[in-house]
């Protein structure tokens, strides 16, 4: 098991579930990462979006 996965069990469900969407399309709009991911708006996709990246980040630097 990578680090990846073994960080993924440790993080919120909403979290992984970005994460998952983000590595298929890290280019999607906050529009359609909201209705992938069941979030009830932009501003809320564009929130989550942040903590996914920021914890991608911590596992590329090991945290």
């Amino acid at each position: 098991m990578n680090t990846s996965e073994q960080k993924s069990t440790s993080t919120h469900k909403v979290t992984d579930k970005i994460i998952q969407i983000l590595k298929k399309n890290p280019n999607i709009s906050d529009a359609e990462l909201a209705e992938q991911a069941g979030l009830k708006s932009e501003a809320s996709a564009r929130g989550w979006r942040t903590v996914a990246e920021d914890t991608m980040r911590g596992w590329k630097w090991g945290y």
